[in-house]
């Protein structure tokens, strides 16, 4: 089992957080690059990411009353 940190990884983290993620990877019994692919894609597919780059959209949506005459609020 390789339980060594991938290269182009290793240049992202620290020594502590390769150690870490080796450490996880073991007490997973997976090869750390199994286990770091999981952990990518589960991670890119979080139903959290989903709902904020909708809310985004609708926020970015959401038409500028500030400037409209008749809105009931005092023009800042």
């Amino acid at each position: 089992m390789d339980n060594q940190v991938p290269a182009v990884l290793a240049q992202l983290l620290t020594p502590a957080e390769q150690e870490q993620v080796e450490w996880a990877a073991a007490v997973a019994g997976r090869p750390v690059d199994d286990f770091v692919r999981d952990a990518v894609l589960a991670a890119a597919a979080d139903p959290l990411l989903a709902a904020l780059d909708q809310a985004a959209d609708r926020v970015a949506g959401v038409r500028d009353f500030s400037e409209t005459a008749g809105h009931g609020y005092a023009a800042a």
